[in-house]
């Protein structure tokens, strides 16, 4: 019985549903709406990576590690969270 009961957090954990865009590529967790207000027009919010610093950024190639161009506000700020 207590082997039910610790599995079942994994269990609903690992079912919890992925955020998407709309064309199903999955997203970002917890992107912060002064990144998604400062991408460019045509720029889905699926290109979005974050550094470790909290600081996003728009992918140009898929590449591990990710790499992009630094997403700005209107003062050409880098856009972090925190």
């Amino acid at each position: 019985m207590k082997k039910c009961l610790l599995l079942t957090p994994l269990i609903l954990a690992a079912c919890e549903p992925q955020l998407t865009d709309d064309v199903g590529v999955p997203l970002l967790d917890d992107i912060s709406p002064a990144a998604l207000a400062a991408l460019p027009d045509g720029v889905p919010p699926s290109l979005l990576i974050r550094d470790g610093n909290g600081c996003y950024g728009i992918a140009i190639e898929k590449t591990e590690p990710q790499t992009g161009a630094a997403l700005l506000d209107a003062n050409r700020q880098p856009i972090c969270d925190g």
